[in-house]
């Protein structure tokens, strides 16, 4: 029995990693890219330039999974297969990111309770927006808009 669970088990890591192995970064321009993806660059990133920028694949299919775009000022971005954006780290950057990809009542809570921290990440998941600042704390906004701090140790 204990010999059927290693094969098993041997055997389901096999598969998993197999999946995992067809996935695939494929350069892709921006230009090729969902409208809202240029739409957004043109609109939160006026005049970056783009440093690269590709798809995520996954094979056999040519349907990408998701696309990022990292730009020359640190600021990296994902958006969904439609050209949404989910997730904006601007650790590396010298701009932060942007304050208005979040809900009005979201900046307005950010600007009263943390006036001079600049939004070093914006990750946008299930009605979530988990945020981080520049001086360490964690933020989430749940669909509610309230407010769960977390300090920085």
């Amino acid at each position: 029995m204990k010999k059927l669970l290693k094969v098993l088990g041997l055997a389901l890591v096999l598969v998993l990693g197999g999946s995992v192995a067809n996935a695939e970064r494929v350069p892709t321009p921006v230009d090729k890219m969902p409208a809202q993806v240029q739409t957004f660059l043109n609109d939160y990133y006026p005049g970056a330039k783009v440093a690269k920028s590709w798809s995520k694949m996954m094979r056999p299919t040519t349907e990408p999974m998701w696309y990022r775009v990292n730009l020359d000022n640190g600021t990296k971005l994902w958006f969904d297969l439609t050209g949404n954006w989910y997730q904006v780290s601007a650790k590396k950057s010298t701009v932060g990111a942007p304050i208005d990809l979040l809900p009005n009542i979201a900046r307005k809570t950010l600007t009263e309770k943390f006036p001079n921290a600049t939004i070093t990440s914006i990750k946008f998941k299930k009605d979530q927006y988990k945020i981080k600042l520049s001086d360490g704390q964690k933020l989430t906004f749940d669909k509610d808009y309230a407010l769960k701090v977390k300090k920085a140790k």
